[in-house]
């Protein structure tokens, strides 16, 4: 017995045991470490600073000339000649009525073009969800190119598209019976040219994202469970509202916001569309603080459209990080 118990090897077991088994006298060091409850702020760190370097000082700009009275290129290039006005400027823009035509033709536009997206969205990424593994490699390589090709580039090449001499889609509507539409100048109607022409290009620009997205999120969709609605008697539509739909319903969610913020503010293919000259007509939010604050040069007032703009975005802006909060805890 004594000559086992002094046995070196029972020994180095004993003392391999030993510190395996003790348990902790202390509590356990947290701090900066990857244990630590510090380390994301940590690495977080540097993005905030970048961003609030960035845009801090013309954010807290463009609050401060929403309430002088900088108007006109003089004052701004001569602080001296500048006053507080309070909350005049707020005032004079809430007051017009061009102004609300704006906000409403922007929304109105923003809810053709999101519901456009989203729904050819779906369609389309279905359809790449049933096709041959080659075919579904080609055409997200071709979707892949449309989303590189740059705003301004497609907003030309639909003007060339829908010229009123020569454009494709006017003899395309002519070949097919339309003769009506022979030399159509499609921008000559502002609402014409906003909603079909602009949204058109758009929607051609956001479908890339949203196809190969929605189509990503779909192959999440477990195969059994797709198989067992339809084993049950569902058809194609029942099995994707209430099999698919619900699990992809997160990723949806946040493609319509996304989508809601970027074709809320849009103007590159508005400017393009309109040779760098649009008409009232096609004024946006976007387009109408360019106009106030660069062509008109009343920067007091496109500040205080800017902090209308911005307060507007904040309810779809915490509608998406609310989403993103929930995806994240669920995962």
């Amino acid at each position: 017995m004594s000559a086992i118990q002094s046995d070196p090897r029972q020994r180095g077991v004993e003392d391999l045991e030993g510190p395996v088994l003790a348990p902790s006298s202390g509590r356990r060091r947290r701090g900066v470490t990857v244990q630590g409850r510090y380390i994301p702020y940590v690495l977080i760190l540097p993005a905030i600073l970048t961003l609030i370097g960035v845009m801090g000082y013309p954010l807290v700009r463009v609050i401060l000339l929403s309430f002088q009275n900088v108007n006109s290129y003089l004052r701004l290039a001569v602080p001296g000649l500048d006053r507080w006005i309070g909350f005049q400027g707020f005032s004079k823009v809430f007051s017009d009525s061009q102004f609300w035509h704006v906000v409403w033709r922007t929304f109105l536009f923003t809810f053709e073009v999101v519901t456009l997206s989203i729904a050819l969205g779906l369609i389309f990424a279905l359809v790449l969800n049933r096709v041959s593994t080659g075919v579904k490699i080609f055409v997200s390589t071709m979707l892949m190119f449309v989303w590189a090709i740059p705003a301004l580039v497609t907003g030309t090449v639909f003007r060339w598209l829908f010229a009123g001499i020569g454009g494709v889609i006017d003899y395309i509507c002519y070949v097919f019976g339309g003769s009506g539409m022979k030399n159509h100048d499609w921008f000559a109607n502002a609402n014409e040219g906003l909603y079909v022409v602009v949204a058109a290009a758009v929607i051609w620009g956001a479908l890339p994202f949203l196809v190969l997205g929605l189509n990503a999120a779909m192959t999440q969709v477990p195969k059994e469970l797709v198989e067992a609605a339809r084993v049950d008697g569902a058809n194609p539509v029942q099995s994707f509202r209430h099999v698919v739909l619900p699990i992809i319903r997160p990723f949806l969610l946040l493609c319509t916001s996304l989508s809601f913020i970027w074709d809320f503010q849009v103007f590159t293919q508005i400017w393009a569309l309109r040779q760098n000259s649009p008409e009232p007509g096609y004024w946006t939010v976007g387009i109408y603080l360019y106009e106030e604050g660069f062509t008109s040069s009343h920067y007091s007032t496109s500040s205080v459209i800017s902090i209308a703009m911005i307060l507007l975005m904040l309810v779809v802006l915490v509608a998406y990080i609310r989403q993103v909060v929930k995806i994240g805890g669920q995962g």
